[in-house]
C-alpha cells in the first residue's frame, strides 16, 4: 500500500492555481489514469480549462463549485465527485474566502470504441 497525500506534494503554479502531479510519486507510472492534486486559493479560482482527457474531479477538502461550458457556478461539497466530458470548458471556484480548496483529480484519453452497428465475434 502507498499512501499519497495532498498535504506532502510538490506543488506547481498553472491554470491560475496549484497542482501536484502525481508523477512525483514513484511507481504511479503504470497507472491506467494520470491524477494530480488542485489546491485553488481562498476566494479564488482556476483559469477555464478545456482538454482532450476525461476527467473525474472529487472534492477533498474544502467548499467547490464548478461552473461548466461558461455556466453558473454548481456547488459541490466534500466528497463530490464530478465527471467531465473530454472537451467539457470547466472552472472550479472556492467558495470560502478563508481555506483551500483540493480537488483529486484523476484523468485519461477515452478510448476508442466500437458502433452500434458493428457485430462482435459471439454474435452480440
Amino acid at each position: 500500500m502507498r499512501r499519497l497525500s495532498s498535504d506532502s506534494a510538490v506543488l506547481t503554479d498553472e491554470y491560475a492555481i496549484r497542482i501536484g502531479r502525481w508523477s512525483q510519486y514513484a511507481g504511479t507510472d503504470g497507472l491506467p489514469f494520470q491524477a494530480m492534486w488542485c489546491v485553488v486559493p481562498p476566494g479564488g479560482a482556476s483559469a477555464q480549462d478545456c482538454h482532450p482527457e476525461g476527467e473525474l474531479a472529487v472534492v477533498v477538502g474544502g467548499q467547490a463549485a464548478f461552473a461548466v461550458e461558461d455556466g453558473v457556478p454548481q456547488p459541490a461539497p466534500v466528497g463530490t465527485a464530478v465527471l467531465l466530458d473530454p472537451e467539457e470548458r470547466h472552472v472550479i471556484h472556492n467558495l470560502s474566502e478563508t481555506e483551500p480548496l483540493t480537488l483529486l483529480s484523476i484523468y485519461w484519453l477515452p478510448q476508442a470504441h466500437g458502433t452500434a452497428d458493428e457485430v462482435t465475434p459471439d454474435g452480440r
